[in-house]
C-alpha cells in the first residue's frame, strides 16, 4: 500500500470508530434512560395507553396485523440476507481475485474502462462490427473453452496477467504455435510484453465472455473488497447489533412492566377506561382506576384501596393544575430568555454606534 492509501485508511478508521462510538452512547443512553423510567414508574400511564391502543388495533385489524408482521419480517430478513450474501460475494470474489468460476462458467468483476469504447486505430472493430463492449464496474459471464481449438479470433477473453491479475481483452492475434495477442478496446496498443511476457500462452486464459452482463453493480461489489468497505461493513454490522440488543433490552422491560401492571390492576383494554396518575416528589406513584387507587413506590407495587369519584376528580383537577402552572412556568422561563437575548442585542447595538 502506498503512503497516501495508508493515510485514507487510517483516517476511515478513525471516522468510522468515532461514528460508531457516539451512536453508542447516545442510543445507549436513551435506551437505558427509557428503561429506568419504565421500572420506576414514571412511564406507567403512557405504557397502559398506548398498550390499550395496540389491543385494540389488533382487535379491529387483527388479520391485517398479523399479514404486516409478517411482510414486516420477511422483508427484513430477506435484506439481511442479502447484505451478508453481498458482503460474502464481495468477499470471496476478492480472495479469487475477481476470478469466480463454477464449473465451465462463472462471473468477473470489471475494475478498468479498457473494453469500454472503441479506440479509433482499431479498424477491425468496425469492419467486423464488435459492438460487445461493456463498461467499468459491470460483471460479466465468462465461459471455459474445452480447448484451444475452440479459441476464435476476436473473442473477449479473460486471463491472467504476469502480475497474477486478471484482465479482459479481445483476442487480435492468433499465431502459428497457438499463442495469442490481445488489446482492450480503447487502447491503441497491444498486450503482449506489458501485461504478460511474449504472447499470451492458451494455460493463462480462464475463459470467454459469453455475452451475459450485469452493469454496474461491481462499484459495490470493489468497494466491499477494499479494506475501506470491509471496516464499513463492520461498523454498520456492530451499530445494528448494538442497536438491536438496547432494543430487545427495552422491548423486554417494557413488556415486563405492561404483565407487572396487568397482574396488579388487571386492565379491561376492550371497553372505555379511564387511568389518572400522580407522581409525589418522594417518588410516590398513584394509579386511579375503576374507583380504587393503586400506589407504587420507585415501581414496586404498595397497596390498593377503594376511592369515591369525587376524590378522582380532585385528582384530576390538581394535575390539570400541576400541568398548567408547569406550561406557565415554561413560558414564563421561555419568555424572559428571549427578554435576556433583546436587552444583550440591544446593548450591543448602543456599543457600536458609539464606537
Amino acid at each position: 500500500m502506498s503512503s497516501i492509501e495508508i493515510l485514507s485508511l487510517v483516517i476511515t478508521i478513525v471516522c468510522l470508530v468515532s461514528f460508531c462510538l457516539v451512536f453508542t452512547y447516545l442510543f445507549r443512553n436513551y435506551y437505558l434512560n427509557n428503561i429506568k423510567e419504565i421500572k420506576d414508574g414514571t412511564s406507567d400511564l403512557e405504557i397502559i395507553e398506548h398498550n390499550k391502543e395496540n389491543k385494540l388495533n389488533d382487535k379491529k385489524n387483527e388479520k391485517k396485523v398479523k399479514i404486516r408482521r409478517v411482510i414486516s419480517k420477511t422483508i427484513g430478513y430477506l435484506s439481511l440476507v442479502l447484505v451478508v450474501g453481498f458482503f460474502g460475494f464481495s468477499l470471496y470474489s476478492r480472495f479469487f481475485n475477481n476470478n469466480l468460476i463454477f464449473g465451465d462458467s462463472g462471473l468477473v468483476v470489471i475494475s478498468s474502462g479498457s473494453m469500454s469504447e472503441k479506440n479509433s486505430s482499431n479498424t477491425y472493430l468496425v469492419t467486423n462490427n464488435l459492438n460487445n463492449q461493456f463498461d467499468t464496474y459491470d460483471i460479466i459471464g465468462i465461459s471455459k473453452y474445452e480447448s484451444i481449438d475452440e479459441v476464435k479470433l476476436y473473442d473477449v477473453i479473460a486471463f491472467y496477467g504476469e502480475d497474477d491479475v486478471i484482465y479482459v481483452h479481445r483476442i487480435i492475434e492468433i499465431n502459428e504455435d497457438k499463442t495469442l495477442v490481445t488489446r482492450g478496446d480503447s487502447n491503441n496498443i497491444s498486450d503482449t510484453n506489458r501485461l504478460y511476457e511474449g504472447n499470451l500462452d492458451f494455460s493463462n486464459v480462464i475463459g470467454y465472455y459469453n455475452g451475459s452482463r450485469v452493469p454496474l453493480i461491481g462499484v459495490f461489489i470493489i468497494f466491499l473488497q477494499s479494506n475501506s468497505g470491509i471496516i464499513t461493513i463492520l461498523s454498520i454490522v456492530y451499530c445494528l447489533l448494538m442497536f438491536d440488543y438496547y432494543k430487545s433490552k427495552y422491548d423486554t422491560s417494557l413488556l415486563e412492566r405492561i404483565n407487572y401492571l396487568d397482574e396488579i390492576i388487571n386492565f379491561d383494554y376492550l371497553e372505555e377506561m379511564e387511568v389518572n396518575k400522580v407522581i409525589t416528589p418522594d417518588y410516590k406513584e398513584y394509579l386511579y382506576y375503576k374507583n380504587k387507587e393503586y400506589s407504587f413506590y420507585k415501581g414496586k407495587f404498595i397497596e390498593v384501596k377503594e376511592v369515591s369519584d369525587e376524590y378522582i376528580n380532585s385528582v384530576k383537577e390538581l394535575n390539570n393544575k400541576i400541568e398548567l402552572e408547569n406550561k406557565e412556568l415554561e413560558e414564563n422561563n421561555k419568555d424572559n430568555f428571549i427578554n435576556k437575548l433583546k436587552n444583550i442585542f440591544k446593548k450591543k447595538d448602543k456599543e457600536d454606534k458609539k464606537e
